[in-house]
Formats: C-alpha cells, sequence, structure tokens
C-alpha cells in the first residue's frame, strides 16, 4: 500500500473516533463504517482490526471518563458493556475483509445491513445473558431485544450514512472507482 493511501485510511478511522466525541444524534456514528472498511481496505489484515479496535478504545476511554462518568467510580478503564460491543465491532471487521473480494453496491447495502443487525443482537443478547437487566428466560430475551429497536434504528441510521460514504470515498480515492454509478462488479485494487 502507498504511503498516502495508508495515511488516509489511517485519518478517516482516527476521525471516526474523534466523531463520538462530538455532540451528534445518539447512536448515529461512523463506528460501523470504521469497521467494516478496516477489514475492507487494509492490505495487512492485522492493521484491519487493531486501528479501528484503538480508536474506538481510545473513544470510549475518553468517554467513560467524561460524558458517561459516574462520581465516585474513579478512572474507568473498561467496562462490561464494551465487551459484547467489541464483539460485534471485530465481527463486523470480518465482514469487512470478506467484502474485500469483489464489491458491488448491492454487497455494500447487504453489509451495512447484516453488520447492523448483528451489533443489535450481540449487544442486546449480551446484555440479558448478563442476568442484571431481564430475566433469563425467552420473554426476558424479548424485552432486552425490544428494548434495543430504538437504539438499533439509530445505529442502522449511521451505518446507511457512514459505510456508503466510506466505501465511495475510499474507491474513488484510492482507486479511481467510483461504484455506485452502476452495479457491476468491480475488483478492488487492495492496498
Amino acid at each position: 500500500m502507498k504511503k498516502n493511501k495508508i495515511w488516509i485510511l489511517v485519518s478517516v478511522i482516527v476521525a471516526c473516533g474523534i466523531y463520538r466525541l462530538l455532540p451528534h444524534i445518539s447512536n448515529v456514528t461512523p463506528i460501523g463504517a470504521m469497521a467494516l472498511t478496516g477489514g475492507m481496505y487494509f492490505r495487512k489484515r492485522i492493521l484491519g482490526f487493531i486501528l479501528p479496535i484503538v480508536t474506538l478504545y481510545a473513544s470510549d476511554l475518553v468517554l467513560n471518563n467524561t460524558l458517561y462518568a459516574v462520581e465516585g467510580t474513579g478512572f474507568v478503564w473498561f467496562s462490561k458493556y464494551m465487551i459484547t460491543v467489541y464483539i460485534a465491532f471485530l465481527i463486523t471487521v470480518l465482514l469487512g475483509i470478506f467484502l474485500n473480494k469483489k464489491t458491488t453496491s448491492a454487497k455494500i447495502v447487504g453489509g451495512t445491513l447484516v453488520a447492523s443487525l448483528l451489533f443489535f443482537l450481540i449487544t442486546n443478547l449480551g446484555t440479558w445473558a448478563e442476568g442484571l437487566m431481564y430475566p433469563m428466560t425467552l420473554s426476558g430475551m424479548g424485552a432486552a431485544l425490544l428494548a434495543g429497536v430504538p437504539f438499533f434504528r439509530s445505529t442502522l441510521l449511521g451505518n446507511l450514512i457512514f459505510i456508503p460514504l466510506f466505501v465511495a470515498f475510499f474507491e474513488y480515492y484510492m482507486n479511481g472507482n467510483n461504484i455506485f454509478s452502476s452495479d457491476k462488479e468491480v475488483l478492488l485494487d487492495r492496498a
């Protein structure tokens, strides 16, 4: 990968972390885009995992100790909720690696929907599985999923905005491709 292409990827992913620290509509963030495109565009797969996860962690560290801070708890390095979020995040990077092979606009939309649904299911089922907020019954699981629907809508909206935007940007800037002009298959020259 050319050095300037790496810096474009790094810059966009770091900007996603910074975006989370700015005022925005709740859960309408580019973290899904950062995971999916990290998997899609880094030739060195380890960077596709490490850079987005480190960026997510850094923004969580700031948020957990400022905006979400609870008085008297001290500095928060890690919270239990982060486990399911990071699992969903890593699976989204894997999805991006899968989409890396041959990209079409249909695959991007499908990947966006799958990433959103996986995040919803993993995080809400994880909350239910803790057994603290919902009873460990089918009705408790249903209640946990139902309680997550408003968050799912926001996550889906964020993914529908940012994932196609990032893919179009990376395809155009890095490869000179405009994959959204038609539904033809475009082989990506992964850097």
